[in-house]
């Protein structure tokens, strides 16, 4: 095997990066291999090793390659630099030491051609050392020098004097996805740019972290590296925990760190920080907050983000103490206001009560892309909508001005906390009152809303009412009145039946019921619906007047005032011919029943049509 490769490398085929975990031969194969983990792992077959031998990330994220596949070759941190900001210039001159363009003279038949503007731009584009944002991702970057073997101290002094020079002014750097084997070579870069504030090395593989060779640096610069740097992108690197803990800790300023996408289950150590206040976890394997308890040791931490994990609850089930108190225990600073908890797997609504106790300072919180908003408002089934589980959120949570990007307001506030007593008066009037305490105390807030805004009215249903979602709901019960005629034309009594019907049936499927329950041809029949309401006969309200309703002419019989408490029902109103019951046909048509009566029960006359 060629002595170019070792285990650990980092390696580069047509953009693909991976680290090689296996250098040798391969058992029934003729000649030597090269065991790769790829940075993508859906584009390997297998873990990468042999036999054993070699150090897996991922099941499925590894090849055998040969050695003689041409390889993306590595390049150092000045020429990277110089390809993307200066290649214009590169194609018509050359670079010096200071990063400015030589010049370079045209000439065309023998006289000298001035280049009118096109120099100026030139100039500007080659002026790397007025750069304050450079973004090298993705360009096979090494290190200071494209070779990583150890390079002769002079060597290494002289481009890193030169890096200074070319782009003293770099504020942010992003060197994410590159060939960076190890710490030393990134804060050594770090070093040599005195402005740096913003470093970005996501996507890199670290075969170690370890502290930069002091005796490198010395008699050049005196200040520790990444001394300024305020915010640090470890997005997508695979380190463990405690490497980034002792990454952090070399970055005296920092206030923001992302670590996401690092296959984190758990936090066991703190970070040793009075400076940071943004956090961002997402995309990785927590599954609790009680799992983060560690970060409750960050005095100053402000924002906290942990956005696609798997998080569902507060506890830490794992790691709980022996009396089960971590959730009560579990508190982070009074500063923390903001936490993402979106597209998380968190379907109870016990976790948003609890997150005030947990996040006493909490003013903002993102938790849409739940399992909690999927899942029925109410006994009825139907799937909450997203301003009822706005609602729902905010009036829980008492000191939150901010939920999913939006500015809670105080009629908005008012509004949500009077709907939710509402909902809590719902399932109060769904259990006896002796179970009311069972309900309240599901809802820590009910005793401070009620105080707010009053206690909201309990109404019960009767013992004998009908469920409306219930299947009797959906009948309506017929009495049926039919005199059958008699032979001699002489009158018979009627005949009453009681039948219960769908009120979805029209009423061609009501006459066929009927029908076949009185042995008659269903279209012979004539349907009459008695309402059971009193309409007036058309004269006798022309000579109503006041006096009447007065009670002042004793003579009257009628529904005054006078005589309401001798005639209150409605055949004795009938009888005294002022009223008459009011009766609807009900014709046919495809109609439904209940379009026409909407009670529960219904009295119907049966008459045959006359031929």
């Amino acid at each position: 095997m060629s002595s170019k490769f070792h285990i650990g490398q980092r390696l580069s085929f047509s953009g693909a990066l991976c680290t090689v975990r296996y250098a040798g031969p391969v058992r029934r194969t003729n000649g030597d291999w090269l065991g790769v983990e790829w940075d993508d792992p859906s584009r390997g077959k297998h873990t990468g090793e042999h036999e054993g031998a070699g150090r897996r990330k991922s099941p499925t994220a590894g090849s055998f390659v040969r050695p003689s596949r041409p390889v993306d070759q590595p390049v150092g941190f000045l020429q990277a630099l110089q390809s993307k900001y200066a290649s214009e210039t590169l194609n018509s001159g050359t670079l010096d030491l200071d990063g400015k363009s030589a010049e370079t003279i045209i000439e065309i038949g023998g006289k000298v051609v001035e280049e009118v503007g096109f120099e100026k731009i030139r100039k500007q584009l080659s002026r790397l050392y007025e750069l304050q944002i450079v973004l090298l991702d993705g360009l096979c970057i090494a290190g200071v020098l494209p070779d990583t073997a150890v390079q002769p101290t002079d060597t290494w002094l002289d481009k890193l004097k030169c890096i200074e020079r070319t782009c003293p002014k770099v504020t942010e750097l992003d060197l994410s996805r590159n060939l960076v084997e190890t710490w030393d070579e990134v804060a050594d870069i770090c070093v040599a740019l005195p402005k740096l504030r913003s470093l970005r090395i996501s996507g890199n593989r670290f075969n170690e972290i370890s502290l930069v060779d002091d005796r490198r640096i010395s008699g050049w610069q005196s200040r520790p590296p990444c001394e300024d740097v305020q915010e640090l992108g470890l997005d997508d690197t695979l380190l463990s925990w405690e490497d980034v803990v002792a990454l952090a800790s070399r970055f005296p300023s920092l206030t923001t760190l992302s670590a996401s996408c690092n296959e984190f289950s758990r936090i066991a150590s703190p970070l040793h920080s009075d400076t940071l206040v943004s956090l961002t976890l997402e995309q990785n394997a927590f599954s609790s907050l009680g799992s983060l308890s560690p970060l409750t040791e960050l005095p100053n931490l402000k924002s906290l983000f942990l956005r696609d994990n798997i998080i569902d609850r507060i506890e830490d089930l794992h790691h709980s103490t022996s009396d089960d108190t971590t959730s009560h225990k579990l508190q982070f600073s009074q500063n923390l206001e903001y936490i993402d908890l979106s597209f998380n797997v968190i379907a109870k609504w016990s976790f948003i009560d609890n997150l005030q106790d947990v996040f006493p300072g909490l003013t903002g919180l993102r938790v849409s892309h739940n399992p909690l908003y999927e899942n029925p408002a109410q006994n009825d089934g139907k799937i909450m909508g997203v301003d009822e589980g706005y609602m729902l959120t905010l009036a829980r949570l008492a000191n939150l001005k901010n939920l999913n990007f939006s500015t809670i307001s105080k009629q908005e506030r008012t509004n949500a906390e009077i709907y939710y007593l509402s909902r809590i008066a719902k399932c109060m009037a769904a259990v006896p009152e002796t179970e009311e305490q069972k309900i309240t105390s599901q809802h820590p807030r009910y005793a401070e809303l009620c105080e707010t805004h009053g206690a909201p009215t309990v109404i019960r249903k009767a013992s004998s009412a009908t469920d409306p979602n219930s299947i009797a709901a959906r009948l309506i019960t017929f009495t049926l009145s039919y005199t059958h005629p008699a032979p001699d034309d002489t009158s018979s009594k009627p005949i009453t039946h009681i039948k219960e019907i769908p009120r979805s049936f029209d009423i061609y499927r009501l006459k066929g019921v009927i029908g076949r329950l009185l042995g008659q041809k269903p279209m012979s029949l004539k349907l009459i619906w008695e309402t059971g309401e009193l309409d007036p006969v058309p004269g006798y309200e022309e000579g109503w007047d006041s006096s009447d309703e007065d009670g002042d002419e004793e003579g009257e019989n009628g529904p005054s005032s006078g005589n309401r408490d001798v005639l209150t029902s409605p055949e004795e109103l009938v009888h005294t011919g002022k009223w008459v019951m009011r009766e609807v046909e009900l014709v046919d048509s495809t109609r439904e029943v209940g379009f026409w009566i909407e009670k529960r029960e219904a009295r119907v006359r049966v008459e045959l049509r006359r031929r």
